[in-house]
């Protein structure tokens, strides 16, 4: 399974301490690990504290891979601020056509109620001019 690791601590004897912070489900998602929870591995003793990594880690609980994850995370958010941008641009184009809708309406309803008004005003000359004698 892969995992977002920290460099904890690094050991005496080469090996060096993770602390696994998420991890990738079969569908791609990363969620957060629940528990903190710690491996440890020789290569990425060349790390130092603090770096964050992509490591595999088997069932047994052994490093099997280990990359450094900056570029990768990189490019995971500058992914997914073009997936953001093309949902916003998406919700505007949405937002627009429900405005043109709602403006075509409230000129239909202007036009009608201009002409119950007129309609109105005509029924009420023809009223007077009946009343009068």
């Amino acid at each position: 399974m892969l995992y977002l690791a920290r460099v904890y601590k690094k050991g005496l004897f080469g090996q060096a301490e993770l602390q696994l912070l998420a991890y990738q489900t079969p569908d791609r998602i990363w969620s957060a690990v629940r528990k903190p929870e710690t491996v440890t591995s020789s290569e990425a003793s060349a790390y130092n504290v603090g770096v964050l990594l992509l490591v595999e880690v088997s069932e047994e609980r052994r490093v099997q891979r280990v990359e450094e994850a900056a570029m990768k995370l990189v490019e995971m958010l500058h992914s997914l601020s073009q997936a953001g941008s093309l949902m916003d641009l998406s919700e505007i184009e949405s937002w627009r056509q429900s405005l043109t809708r709602q403006s075509q309406e409230l000129s239909r309803r202007e036009a009608e109620v201009a002409a119950r008004q007129d309609q109105l005003e005509q029924w009420e000359i023809n009223l007077r001019q009946r009343q009068s004698p």
